[in-house]
C-alpha cells in the first residue's frame, strides 16, 4: 500500500510534465535542449537563492521581503534562459518548454525529496496527494510568469510586479480569513 501511495503521489506531481510535453509535440521540435537549459537555469538560481539566504545574517519576523527577492531572481533566470539560443521557432512552444523545464526542476528540488521518504510509510495521508496538487498548480504559475516575461509589454510587466510585490502581502489575509470565511459559508448550505 505504501508503495502505491507514493506511485500515486509521484505521478501526481510530475505527470502533466509528460502530457504536456507530449500533447505540444516538443519532441518533435527539437525542444529538449530547451528543456535542459531551463533545468540548468532552475538549478542556478536555487543555487544563487541558497547562497544568499546563507549569506544573509538578518533574519526577520517577516520572510516576505527575502521572498521577494527570491522571486525577483527567479524572474531574472527565466529572462536570461529565454535569451538562450534554441532550434525553436514557435514563441508559444519555446514558452512551453521553458516553462515544464523550470517547473520540472522546480518540482524535483520541493517535492520530490520530501516524497520518497515519507510517502513510503505505512500511514497514509492526504499531505502528500496535497503536495502533487501544489506541484500541479506551480506547473501553471510557472507557465503563466514565463509566458508574461516573453510577451514584451508594459501590460505583462506590470503584472509581473503584482505578482512579486503585491500578492505576497494579501497571502496571509487570503490564506488565514478568506478560506475559512469560504468554508463557514459553504458548510452552511452543506449540513
Amino acid at each position: 500500500m505504501a508503495f502505491s501511495h507514493l506511485i500515486n503521489c509521484l505521478l501526481l506531481a510530475f505527470g502533466p510534465f509528460f502530457v504536456v510535453y507530449k500533447a505540444r509535440s516538443l519532441a518533435e521540435q527539437g525542444a529538449y535542449k530547451t528543456v535542459l537549459i531551463s533545468i540548468l537555469g532552475c538549478l542556478l538560481t536555487q543555487f544563487c537563492k541558497l547562497f544568499l539566504l546563507a549569506s544573509l545574517s538578518v533574519i526577520t519576523e517577516q520572510f516576505i521581503h527575502i521572498k521577494l527577492l527570491f522571486d525577483l531572481i527567479d524572474c531574472y533566470g527565466i529572462i536570461l534562459v529565454s535569451k538562450q539560443k534554441t532550434n525553436i521557432d514557435d514563441k508559444i512552444s519555446r514558452i512551453f518548454a521553458i516553462a515544464i523545464g523550470w517547473a520540472l526542476m522546480d518540482c524535483v528540488m520541493k517535492h520530490l525529496f520530501t516524497f520518497i521518504p515519507n510517502a513510503t510509510t505505512d500511514e497514509f495521508t492526504w499531505t502528500f496527494i496535497l503536495r502533487g496538487i501544489t506541484a500541479n498548480l506551480e506547473f501553471f504559475e510557472t507557465l503563466f510568469l514565463v509566458g508574461l516575461l516573453q510577451s514584451k509589454n508594459k501590460i505583462s510587466y506590470a503584472m509581473i510586479l503584482f505578482k512579486v510585490l503585491v500578492l505576497p502581502n494579501f497571502q496571509d489575509i487570503i490564506t488565514r480569513g478568506g478560506l475559512s470565511s469560504i468554508y463557514m459559508f459553504v458548510s452552511r448550505f452543506v449540513i
